[in-house]
């Protein structure tokens, strides 16, 4: 498990100061709201959003 790559700024529990895409250690327990879980190789996904169109170019 890890803490949430958009977290701004750092959360400090259990003597542990944590920032944006670390790793929780074992024994320390952080709310869900606070992080995800590891992807195994492998299962990654690609990040989703609109394709944006292309743009017709101008010779003005």
């Amino acid at each position: 498990m890890r803490i949430r790559d958009d977290l701004e700024g750092v959360v400090f529990v259990a003597g542990v100061v944590l920032a944006a895409g670390d790793s929780v250690p074992d024994g320390v327990t952080v709310g869900d709201h606070l992080t995800v879980k590891e992807q195994t190789s492998g299962t990654a996904r690609k990040p989703r959003g609109r394709a944006s169109a292309s743009r017709a170019s101008s010779d003005d």
